[in-house]
């Protein structure tokens, strides 16, 4: 076992535009876990730069690293995970259907390093599992290591090692089918496990900070909608600026001859208000949807996670595809056990859902991990070579 683990993994984090440095606790640093920050886009020109100086001033600091056993994480969105339907034929004609079914599906098939993997048969149809990621984005950052003397022995994507490292800390799981949810600080990740594989992820920008303890958080601010905003108030400037035809009459709107909008109340300040949710309000709901608001500490966080249990369900509900090659009855999730006392009350509606909420470490042979499962993504991609493997590129 020892001589699969790896001792160092490196993470690229576009949520935070950060690049981590994580190294086996075992390792006897205390400082494992190094942020570092960079402030360009991802995967351009500057940001492998960047990329370029910080593995040169990490290596000047740690030069005692171990470059030989490294694992780099990537994003989830830069590589693709799907499922292929072709009829069950003979081994070799289901393998040229396969191919001819890639082909088909993604047109620039040669520009992707890819795996695919049987995952069920019938007398009818086989389902291959497939993931993939660009050729050129492997090479790009693989020579910016190795420039750096950093020998990559693997390359996955973080969904991926986050399952490694459930199946680390609770090895029951290591051949289940369910749904893991890990929750942060600032974002949660969501994995679909079939047979203890990867086969799906989905992120949403926010975690457990917002589970407030006296108020309910308001779900659609909880989504940076800046962009779409800018996009729609754009349209709406030019439109103001074009020619409008009415009656026949061509009529020239001057945007500075307008109405002005109306002006809005000014919001108190809100001592408990989140950052991130800025002063607009939230979408107001009718009565008949809203839930009586709790007057209890534990009442508020459970509501304001059940946000976090509806995206869950949605996503189980939403990809039968997934959910054809293994139904999904539990949603393991991992976050501080200080909300612990959150399964009993959403449990509660267990018969409700068909869907059962559990910790991840209830039951686990190595309940006492708590480094392990604090950083659970980097924690498991020291396990890249002892579960799935065919994710690793």
């Amino acid at each position: 076992m020892f001589e699969t683990t790896l001792t160092d993994v490196i993470a690229v984090d576009t949520h935070n535009n950060t690049i981590h440095f994580y190294s086996a606790p075992s390792a006897g640093r205390r400082d494992n876990h190094i942020v570092v920050s960079y402030n360009c886009q991802a995967f351009t020109d500057e940001f492998y730069e960047k990329f370029d100086r910080i593995l040169k001033a990490y290596q000047q600091r740690y030069p005692t690293t171990n470059a030989n056993k490294v694992s780099l994480l990537l994003p989830d969105h830069l590589f693709l995970t799907d499922t292929i339907d072709i009829p069950a034929i003979g081994k070799r004609a289901m393998e040229n259907s396969l191919e001819l079914a890639i082909s088909a599906l993604y047109k620039n098939k040669a520009d992707l390093k890819y795996s695919t993997y049987p995952m069920v048969q019938n007398k009818q149809y086989a389902t291959y599992g497939m993931v993939g990621v660009r050729k050129d984005l492997i090479t790009r950052v693989t020579d910016v290591c190795a420039n750096n003397q950093i020998n990559v022995q693997n390359i996955t994507f973080a969904a991926n090692a986050m399952v490694n490292g459930a199946l680390t800390l609770n090895t029951k799981l290591k051949t289940g089918t369910f749904l893991l949810m890990n929750v942060q600080e600032s974002k949660t990740r969501f994995a679909f496990v079939n047979k203890g594989r990867t086969v799906g992820a989905y992120d949403l920008p926010f975690g457990h900070a917002m589970l407030y303890k006296s108020r309910l958080a308001a779900e659609d601010l909880l989504f940076d909608h800046s962009s779409a905003e800018l996009l729609v108030l754009n349209a709406k400037e030019k439109a103001k600026a074009k020619q409008l035809t009415m009656l026949g009459e061509e009529v020239l709107v001057d945007p500075d001859d307008e109405r002005p909008e109306q002006e809005q109340p000014e919001q108190p300040d809100d001592p408990e208000l989140d950052p991130t949710e800025g002063r607009k309000g939230g979408r107001k709901l009718p009565k008949f949807m809203l839930r009586p608001i709790p007057t209890e500490r534990e009442g508020f966080i459970f509501e304001n996670f059940r946000i976090l249990e509806r995206w869950a369900l949605e996503l189980i509900a939403s990809n039968p595809a997934i959910t054809a090659m293994g139904s999904i009855d539990t949603v393991y999730v991992n976050m501080p056990r200080s909300y612990d006392f959150l399964f009993d009350m959403v449990n509660a509606e267990e018969a409700e859902n068909g869907v059962k909420f559990q910790s991840l470490m209830q039951g686990a042979a190595n309940d006492g991990s708590a480094a392990g499962a604090k950083d659970l993504e980097l924690f498991g991609g020291l396990y890249v070579k002892l579960f799935n493997k065919i994710n690793n590129f």
